[in-house]
């Protein structure tokens, strides 16, 4: 039996811009009537936890949020012996790992995440960490059989919105998108199942489907009666993320299959930059959507991206002005806005701030005016 420790990093660790606070405390409070529920330390609860926690089930496992300072990690890995401390890496937590790990260099660590260059350069420099590029690799370096499912019970009792996995992959070719594009690989039935039922011991209402197109994959109509597996008399429905065409075409049968909620992928209301960064729509697609979607009982948030190096004034300007009149006519009930990462670019620091160049003052001025804005409207 081993002793592991997960390690996740709280909201209050990162240095976020005020206005996009403001924005998510009055979202979540706006839409809890619906399910909206954010958990105690984080939007959600990492999922890579709950899948790794499912392949250990003989294991002493325990989870250490971090919440003021690395040292709270350090000190208290240093007091309690681990055979592994396991993290999940992006480039906003990356330099807190790398100070762990080099604060602690007889304790065995497990990263996983999406910077390659920087989780390698660590592996090159301390000899006490291993890298994990897929949970099948990290139940190898633990020397367990890998199973595929999510195990909840470190989070017994937390109030959030759990994500359900039933494809992986993409067809979709975004240029900034990482996921693996050009092949749809469906999950089996017995293992959406699995997920569900793994959601017993939280508090929640609403599912989402961590599908990065929802209705691609050949299952997606399997949607219908797995709100029956929960057992929750208040369950609500679900949150899928899809395009615009694909609600122009499936709305009808997303509502019929207990879709509550859409997020749309727009990033940008101007057909130039779409078209640059191969998005799959335009804005008369987008807008056929929001409508449609509509006319069907979904609701409808616009995702989009702040820090695109094409954006002006002008661009920002129109993105700005066709979404916060939908937004204050009820046609969406949300506009997320999330800054740009370039995966290529280690001086991006991605998911937390913009990149230092001669725009970065322009994205720092909308991302506030998205912001604040759409706090706004959705206050009164």
């Amino acid at each position: 039996m081993k002793n592991i420790l997960f390690v996740q990093f709280a909201n209050s660790m990162f240095k976020r811009h005020n206005a996009c606070d403001t924005y998510w405390d009055v979202f979540y409070k706006r839409w809890e009537n619906i399910g909206y529920y954010m958990g105690e330390n984080t939007f959600e609860i990492p999922k890579w936890i709950a899948e790794i926690s499912y392949f250990l089930p003989n294991d002493n496992k325990e989870v250490f949020w971090c919440k003021n300072h690395i040292s709270e990690v350090i000190n208290h890995i240093k007091i309690t012996k681990y055979d592994f401390v396991l993290f999940s890496l992006m480039n906003a937590n990356q330099q807190f790992i790398y100070d762990i790990v080099k604060a602690c260099p007889k304790q065995k660590f497990l990263v996983g995440g999406y910077n390659d260059q920087f989780m390698w350069k660590m592996r090159i420099q301390f000899p006490n960490i291993r890298i994990c590029n897929t949970t099948k690799d990290t139940a190898r370096e633990l020397g367990t059989t890998y199973k595929f499912g999510t195990d909840y019970t470190l989070f017994k009792g937390e109030r959030v919105i759990p994500r359900l996995t039933m494809s992986y992959g993409c067809l979709n070719n975004c240029k900034f998108c990482i996921v693996p594009h050009g092949k749809i690989t469906s999950v089996e039935d017995k293992y959406i199942e699995q997920q569900i039922k793994s959601f017993e011991p939280l508090d929640y209402r609403l599912i989402y489907i961590d599908d990065k197109t929802f209705g691609q994959a050949d299952n997606y109509y399997k949607l219908k009666g797995l709100g029956e597996l929960t057992n929750k008399s208040d369950f609500n429905g679900f949150i899928v993320q899809t395009t615009s065409p694909m609600l122009v075409g499936k709305s009808a049968k997303f509502n019929e299959i207990g879709v509550k909620v859409a997020e749309i992928g727009l990033e940008s209301y101007n057909d130039e930059i779409l078209r640059k960064y191969r998005k799959p729509s335009s804005e008369k697609v987008f807008d056929e959507a929001v409508e449609t979607a509509n006319k069907n009982d979904i609701k409808v948030i616009a995702n989009i991206i702040v820090g695109l190096p094409e954006e002006t004034i002008d661009t920002y300007q129109k993105t700005y002005d066709r979404l916060m009149f939908l937004l204050s006519k009820g046609h969406l009930i949300g506009v997320n806005p999330a800054i740009y990462t370039n995966y290529d670019d280690d001086a991006n620091l991605g998911e937390i701030d913009f990149k230092e160049d001669e725009k970065t003052e322009l994205h720092k001025e909308w991302w506030d005016k998205f912001n604040n804005a759409a706090a706004e409207i959705l206050s009164n």
